[in-house]
């Protein structure tokens, strides 16, 4: 695959995963994943792709995402990272902001990711799930 057509194919998916994030969509979530897909998170750990973004479309409300950058791998083409600045409210409390950083590995085909880690500072929204 050129390297145009693969950095299309890696921004599209990208933009869906965003989408469905800020829309709440977890079957669109779902569909961004390959199957058996991973999480890592700062506050729950290593999760399913199904617990946790169920968990993230049920507690949370009132999303919004600034895309501040996509970023693919050079030293590993099957990865690519979206720098983000996310709004959520969970359920109940005030409205939180964090920037984080969204590394994914993505599978060879490009057809979903099949890990993504998720890296931010847990300390202005930790009292969230207490």
């Amino acid at each position: 695959m050129k390297n145009s057509i693969r950095s299309e194919a890696i921004q599209r998916l990208c933009l869906k995963y965003l989408s469905a994030l800020e829309q709440g969509d977890l079957e669109a979530l779902k569909a961004v994943f390959t199957e058996g897909a991973r999480v890592y998170s700062p506050i729950f750990g290593e999760c399913q792709v199904d617990d946790f973004y169920s968990y993230v479309t049920q507690a949370t409300e009132e999303r919004h995402l600034e895309l501040k950058n996509i970023m693919q791998g050079v030293m590993n083409p099957n990865q690519v990272a979206i720098y983000m600045t996310y709004t959520r409210t969970i359920k109940g409390k005030e409205p939180a902001t964090i920037n984080t950083v969204d590394i994914f590995d993505l599978a060879t085909d490009l057809s979903g990711f099949s890990s993504v880690a998720i890296i931010y500072d847990t300390a202005p929204v930790k009292s969230d799930f207490n």
